[in-house]
């Protein structure tokens, strides 16, 4: 379904004097309550829908389900959180080969690989990761960096610009000109959102290493035991 049908889906159950729960069970797509609450906050319920989701809430099968999905969902959430903790724990300082080894699987996963050198994402700390993988490993001095944003009509250029400006420790003079797209009605807008950007590198030369680089990272891959073990 496209945004605006679903939408309008939502607002039909609510106008029909649906409860939020019960519009998510009914809908026949995923959406989250604070998206219903956005959709439907400007609809306005008789004082007999009114008098029935009052009842809903004093009835304790209802109540009880819903603080058992309340209680399931924090449940989860803990559980979440302390397998987030302990994979953090397993993960130790870096050598500088590590830290070569990790841009440069993100390079061959999120890279340009034919013109020139480039990564486009809206990770702020992979961008981050990048830059610092340019400058340290790479050894690209500041003037050779041009990045271009990529974002949706109605938002703040100047100020996503002056976001990615303090990511890439790059002065926004230095960006190029941004791609803005146009606002569809199949587009849902999230002010949060900071846009994409692109970092390109004045450098062919540099492309041509990485992927040195990365055919060198194969080839020692075929050739290692577990490489070898995989093949066979």
């Amino acid at each position: 379904m496209k945004y605006w049908e679903k939408k309008e889906a939502v607002r039909g159950f609510r106008q029909q004097g649906l409860s939020y729960g019960e519009i998510r069970q009914k809908a026949p797509f995923t959406i989250s309550k604070s998206t219903l609450s956005h959709w439907c906050k400007d609809i306005e319920l008789t004082a007999e829908q009114k008098d029935r989701l009052d009842s809903l809430l004093r009835d304790g099968s209802y109540r009880g389900r819903l603080l058992g999905s309340k209680t399931t969902q924090l449940r989860r959430a803990r559980e979440i959180e302390e397998i987030k903790t302990k994979a953090k724990s397993e993960i130790h300082g870096l050598t500088k080969n590590e830290f070569m080894l990790a841009g440069l699987m993100l390079y061959w996963a999120e890279g340009n690989k034919k013109n020139k050198v480039g990564i486009s994402n809206s990770d702020p700390e992979l961008i981050r990761m990048m830059m610092k993988w340019f400058r340290e490993v790479c050894g690209t001095t500041d003037e050779k960096f041009k990045p271009h944003l990529n974002i949706h009509s109605g938002q703040d250029e100047l100020q996503i610009k002056k976001f990615w400006s303090e990511i890439t420790e790059l002065p926004t003079q230095q960006f190029g000109k941004s791609y803005i797209k146009k606002e569809g009605t199949g587009h849902r807008k999230n002010i949060l959102y900071k846009g994409t950007i692109k970092v390109e590198i004045c450098n062919k030369n540099l492309l041509y290493r990485i992927l040195g680089w990365i055919e060198g990272v194969i080839n020692k891959w075929a050739a290692s035991s577990f490489g070898r073990a995989v093949a066979s």
